[in-house]
């Protein structure tokens, strides 16, 4: 009886091990940075954020809420799933800041209707986001190789500053 349980147990353990959901990124997306989502749909940076003001009235002024994100959930429930690597935080502001429609960046830059887009090298999966344009950094057209498995091109829209984009890794 207790080989069974214990077998079971082995068994469970390694069905669910194998089920979490994973995430898809490019192989530099090594950032350790939440991703940041103003008024539920805009993808934006700290930059944007700065652009608030620096006292405490004037971003009282443009932000209604903030509120974070630690745990990832599940990819079924959630359409953020994907950029909830090192957490969400949720900015609801007085006024949208400018952004673009991931169809306008994939015209833009000749890309397949069906092309994927990247930010800080994790796919988004939901097409309702937009990237705001005060929070981008530099875009890049990602070719298929063996390292990334990409089918086709793909852009990968960076909103962090080259320094704060790859995690050093301990020796």
């Amino acid at each position: 009886m207790h080989k069974l349980i214990t077998s079971f147990l082995v068994l469970f353990v390694s069905i669910n091990a194998f089920s979490q959901d994973e995430y898809f990124k490019l192989p530099n997306a090594k950032t350790q940075k939440p991703c940041l989502i103003f008024n539920k749909n805009i993808i934006g940076n700290e930059y944007l954020m700065k652009s608030f003001g620096t006292s405490e009235e004037e971003v009282k002024e443009k932000v209604k809420e903030i509120a974070v994100l630690k745990g990832k959930g599940n990819r079924k429930e959630n359409d953020y799933y994907n950029l909830t690597d090192y957490g969400l935080l949720f900015l609801d502001l007085k006024d949208s800041p400018e952004s673009r429609t991931q169809s306008e960046f994939k015209d833009f830059f000749g890309l397949d209707k069906k092309g994927k887009i990247y930010v800080d090298g994790y796919l988004l999966e939901s097409k309702k986001y937009r990237i705001a344009t005060i929070g981008i950094t530099e875009i890049e057209i990602v070719e298929p190789d063996n390292a990334n498995g990409l089918k086709s091109r793909a852009l990968n829209i960076w909103t962090l500053p080259k320094n704060e984009r790859y995690r050093i890794e301990p020796n």
